[in-house]
């Protein structure tokens, strides 16, 4: 440090040491001139670093008391400022430091553009907290919206916000995938930090470049420049460009991205890098630039001109002269967008008579076009006249639009104040209103008026939604106060906007490939979509109403992708319905896996999905879609040529595995759903025949693929009804899975099966529940399923590996070892009422595949349980009563018991020999029974009870499903008989306690009505309703909800109404007198399952009349 500069600082260490106050104030003002010089034109970081903090405290308390820290008028107000910032950052904790604190935050306040900058700066690098809040947000956006020259000292507090990692985070990385105001903030973030890099570097110092080269600041740029918003990738554009020179990585992409082999998209924004290079180096930038216009790449996109301009500010600003040339060649070659692009650049304002001459050509040009060309795009022949009086020295004289206003707003900010300027907002919002007005009058059929809201809808978008100016000028009034009231006013003119955007465009456009009026059209759907991507909470703080604005716009442009023809528009169409999605999932109104339902169901075509994918801004979304685009590609493909079902199986599950982790609750389902879905649809397209579906599935042979429809078309019911869509109470996708398994079994048990009309139902279910590729899919291998034979040779390994079989996957509890108390879990089976059950091997043998399997069941805590006991009792009831099972009998109607462990971890575990074979319930729903079996499968389940009853064990959980059937195939004449075997013995046991039963078949006492100190007597209630059910096919006690059956079974005494219909026919009054003395409202009047066996043994019904099922009277 010079020793003038540092004896100038030491100056503001002695002012309690001067007698004379002409003397404190010359050190004063000797003092803060030097600090401001070194801080502002020297940049140098802690200037005061050195000094005797408690000298400097002594001194600066004199100052406050001498009000020197308040008379700084002499200073520039940037000088002043940043002085001070240093002073109070320098001082120890104390009164002095506080007072200088606020004094500093009321110049970063009040001050102009650059006193706001330079103190923002100083933060930036010091304590970032005093950068947060809407109010300072809007002042950093406006700062860097104000031409590159306005204030010098915004490219290194841009450098500054990047650089940090906290600071990073908060204004680059989450921006950059936030709104189209946050994007465009984040990307000019970039533009003006490179800018200060590559001043630096020319100074020998690479500190800036090597920002470039982080994580974090690499993302966010790869992320903006492929932003499909000219607005925003424009200036990251342009920060490659300026360090180009710098970088040499930059400097090979951008010029490998000019080779005709890459896409519009990388040549637009290369010609806009070499457009910024004029800034460090014109001669060959300028070369560059005009080697570009003369090559094939050009002759493909006459765009790259218009591109070419947006990267020229930076360099205008520094070499006029080679732009100047470079626009008047650029006029000459140029289109309309070319015209627009140049209006746009000399809003700058980066001279008086900038490219005057190519706004000349460009003015004469649209004039000549305007006067040859047809008048049937009103709205064409609208903008280019507003462009040409642009562009001439009339523009001076009209009335200024939205965006004039907003520039001279802004010019005040930099001249007079944040709070001058904030008063300007006022009459902008003002006339943004008069805009909308005239939109919302009459104006069809009228050309002038059509005319007028062309023009209006064009500054509404430039002004309101393409940039937040307008919003961040209200904000400089606020003082991040939470307790002030929020403005609604431009949230209103937002609503109004989407309300008449809405109505113009909500019908889809009629049939034909031309669209009238097409400049007024693709207008209007450009500021939806602009609209849609800057609204938000920091326009309108009343949420409710812009997830309201937000649903009806999404409808509405769904509908629109859905129903519109192939036109023109339809790309703009995708990219708004797309930006709408963003919305959504930005603000928490929906999740990823909702958009993703939601585009399957409404957008039938590869190519539009495509778009959407490239227009998403929220890399969740855009990873979504594209895995969903390789599952529709695989569908295509297996739908064509019915090969590559598994490959399109892998594709869906794929789909699951590209849901963002942790996301919530409903992200996680759908992955859940996906996975389910995948592998029962893969484990169906894998197989050669339909014994090896049945083979390859653990219950029934569609049970997999059941589970899997089921849970997405559920999922598909919440999303549409949260999305604002008309949806279904419930599915039927899956009953009709289920019934198309069931003639799949029929047909395997060689009886009559009805798989034709089964496939018909199954595909109308699937459609009405499923979206898009979804259900495009399940079809595809339902028809598969419909054209397998009965049995063939199973296809290679390779083909179809043995780990496709679709068994349902382990719970969370599961150790990953999968060992429970010395047995090792294979699979599971399913889920009942009271547990879970898992097929099994001992942990010794269970490598060895011919070893003996087991049953092995845990204790699931129910709802029933949870009404009077908690888990841990509900747990000590189970371990008590299972000891008990160690009585039970060896009989062939019983399931071997094996073991109990009480003390296996994390539950207790009741193993039992594993019965294979359908269940009674199965049995029944195929249909597969005459009276005459009934009876037998009866006295076979009644033999089992009996044998349990003699020793006083009591099963309590009698129905269908907890009866196996072994040799089933013997009901239909082949093998030896069948036998009925009772299972699931995990509530058994010799007391009533929660959780018994089930609801169709609990008698009263397990629902706390009667006598309840006898368990065997519920055995004797729930064989009377399996006994009606065998005859019958019917269910007795059935109904809507727990509730009702419950109802239902403490309001009878053994005569329910169909109970009565046998007993009103002679022919079933036996039946019915059988079941209504197992009914009986007391325990005590039932009779014994022993009197029961010896009544059906007796009953004269199945022995003249073979006919199954029985009928009952009406």
């Amino acid at each position: 440090m010079r020793a003038a500069t540092r004896d100038g600082l030491e100056g503001l260490t002695v002012l309690h040491r001067l007698s004379a106050s002409e003397q404190r104030e010359a050190a004063w003002r000797q003092g803060m001139a030097t600090l401001a010089r070194a801080v502002v034109d020297e940049r140098r970081p802690v200037p005061l670093e050195g000094l005797d903090p408690n000298a400097l405290l002594n001194s600066m308390e004199v100052a406050v008391q001498g009000g020197y820290v308040e008379r700084l008028d002499w200073l520039s107000g940037p000088a002043a400022a940043a002085a001070l910032y240093e002073v109070a950052a320098a001082l120890p904790a104390s009164a002095t430091k506080r007072k200088l604190g606020r004094l500093v935050l009321q110049r970063l306040r009040r001050g102009d553009a650059a006193t706001f900058v330079a103190v923002a700066t100083q933060l930036a690098l010091g304590s970032q907290r005093a950068l947060g809040g809407r109010s300072m947000r809007a002042r950093v956006a406006l700062a860097l919206s104000l031409p590159i020259g306005t204030v010098a000292s915004a490219d290194a507090l841009a450098l500054a916000l990047i650089s940090r990692h906290e600071l990073s985070q908060d204004w680059l990385r989450i921006p950059a995938t936030g709104s189209l105001p946050s994007r465009r903030l984040s990307a000019r973030l970039l533009e003006r930090a490179a800018r200060e890099a590559a001043r630096r570097a020319v100074e020998g110092d690479d500190s800036g470049i090597r920002v470039f080269c982080t994580r974090p600041v690499r993302e966010a740029w790869d992320r903006l420049l492929a932003d499909r918003e000219t607005l925003v990738w424009r200036h990251v554009a342009s920060a490659r460009g300026l360090l180009a020179s710098s970088m040499p990585v930059f400097r090979e992409e951008m010029h490998r991205h000019l080779d005709p082999e890459f896409t519009i998209t990388e040549w637009r924004r290369a010609a806009a890098s070499l457009a910024a290079s004029i800034a460090v180096d014109p001669e060959k930038g300028l070369r560059a630039c005009r080697d570009l216009l003369e090559s094939v790449v050009f002759q493909q996109d006459h765009g790259i001109a218009a591109a070419m301009i947006t990267g020229l500010p930076r360099a205008a600003e520094s070499h006029p002269e080679a732009v100047e040339t470079l626009l008047d060649q650029l006029m000459r070659v140029g289109g309309l967008d070319t015209a627009e692009a140049l209006a746009d650049l000399r809003r700058e304002r980066l001279g008086r008579g900038f490219a005057d001459s190519a706004a000349e050509r460009a003015e004469a040009h649209l004039r000549k076009s305007v006067a040859q060309g047809s008048s049937e795009d009103v709205g064409r022949a609208a903008l280019m006249r507003a462009l040409a009086d642009e562009l001439s020295g009339a523009s001076a004289k009209r009335e200024p639009t939205l965006r004039d206003m907003i520039s001279d707003a802004l010019e005040t900010f930099a001249r007079d104040g944040a709070y001058q300027a904030a008063r300007e907002a006022e009459p902008i919002l003002e006339a943004a209103a008069t805009k909308v007005a005239l939109l919302e009058g009459p104006t069809r059929g009228n050309p002038e008026s059509e005319v007028a809201a062309f023009l209006a809808l064009r500054e509404l978008d430039a002004a309101l939604f393409e940039t937040s100016a307008l919003n961040d000028l209200l904000l400089l009034g606020e003082d991040d106060d939470p307790g002030v009231e929020h403005d609604h006013r431009l949230g209103d003119l937002f609503q109004r906007v989407t309300n008449w955007l809405v109505i113009r465009e909500g019908d889809p456009l009629p049939e034909g490939s031309h669209v009238p009026q097409f400049t007024t059209r693709l207008r209007q759907l450009r500021t939806m979509l602009h609209l849609v991507d800057a609204d938000g909470p920091h326009v309108d703080p009343r949420r409710d109403l812009v997830r309201k604005r937000r649903l009806l716009t999404q409808q509405v442009l769904l509908n629109r992708v859905r129903h519109d023809p192939k036109s023109s528009l339809r790309r703009t169409l995708c990219a708004a319905t797309a930006r709408t999605c963003d919305a959504l999932v930005r603000e928490d109104v929906a999740d990823v896996s909702d958009i993703v339902i939601a585009i399957a169901k409404h957008v039938p075509h590869l190519d539009d999905l495509k778009i959407m994918a490239e227009a998403s801004m929220v890399p969740e979304i855009k990873t979504a879609l594209r895995a969903y685009i390789k599952l529709r590609q695989a569908t295509q493909t297996a739908e064509r040529n019915g090969h590559g079902l598994v490959a399109a199986a892998d594709a869906l599950r794929a789909i699951g595995n590209e849901l963002p982790v942790a996301s919530s609750a409903r992200v996680e389902a759908l992955r859940q759903a996906l996975s389910l879905l995948a592998r029962g649809l893969r484990s169906v397209a894998a197989s050669s025949s339909l014994t090896e579906v049945s083979d390859r599935a653990a219950a029934t042979p569609l049970a997999p693929l059941e589970r899997g429809v089921t849970m997405l078309a559920q999922l598909a019911i919440g999303s549409r009804r949260r999305l604002g869509d008309t949806a279904g109470e419930s599915s039927t996708s899956g009953a009709a899975i289920w019934a198309m398994g069931l003639e799949v079994e029929r047909a395997l048990r060689a009886s009559i099966a009805e798989i034709d009309q089964a496939y018909v139902n199954a595909l109308a279910a699937v459609d009405e529940d499923l979206p898009g590729a979804f259900a495009q899919l399940t079809k595809a291998v339902l028809k598969h399923l419909r054209q397998l034979p009965l049995d063939a040779p199973r296809r290679a390994p390779s083909i179809a590996p043995p780990e496709l079989d679709a068994d349902a996957p382990l719970p969370a509890w599961a150790p990953p070892s999968r060992i429970l108390g010395g047995f090792y879990l294979i699979r599971a089976v399913g889920t009942g009422a009271v547990g879970s059950v898992f097929v099994s091997r001992r942990v010794e043998e269970r490598h060895d595949e011919s070893a003996p399997l087991f049953a092995l069941k845990v204790p699931d805590y129910s709802a029933a349980a949870a009404r009077t006991l908690s888990e841990e009792e509900f747990l000590r009831l189970f371990r008590e009563e299972a000891g008990t099972l160690l009585a039970l009998p060896e009989h062939p109607n019983i399931a071997r018991f094996v073991t109990f462990d009480a003390g296996a971890g994390p539950k207790p575990i009741l193993v039992m020999e594993l019965v294979e074979g359908p269940s009674l319930e199965r049995t029944l729903e195929m249909g597969d029974l005459s009276i005459r079996r009934a009876r037998d499968l009866l006295l076979g389940v009644g033999a089992g009870l009996d044998a349990m009853h003699q020793v006083g064990i009591a099963h309590l959980d009698v129905k269908p499903s907890n009866i196996i059937v072994c040799n089933a195939d013997a009901i239909t004449g082949v093998g030896s008989p069948p036998k009925p075997v009772l299972v699931d013995f995990g509530l058994a046991g010799r007391h009533l306690r929660p959780g018994c039963g089930t609801a169709n078949y609990g008698s009263p006492e397990i629902w706390g009505t009667g006598d309840t100190n006898h368990a065997i007597p519920a055995d004797v209630y729930a064989f009377g309703c399996l006994i009606f059910e065998a005859y019958t096919g019917k269910t007795l006690f059935d109904g809507t909800g727990e509730a009702a059956m419950i109802t239902q079974h403490i309001t009878h005494d053994g005569d329910p109404e169909p109970v009565r219909g046998l007993l009103a026919q002679p022919e079933t009054r036996e039946l019915g007198a059988l079941v209504a003395r197992c009914l009986r409202r007391d325990p005590n009047d039932r009779i014994t399952i022993r009197q029961g066996r010896q009544f059906l043994a007796n009953l004269k019904l199945g022995v003249e009349n073979e006919h199954w099922p029985v009928r009952i009277a009406s």
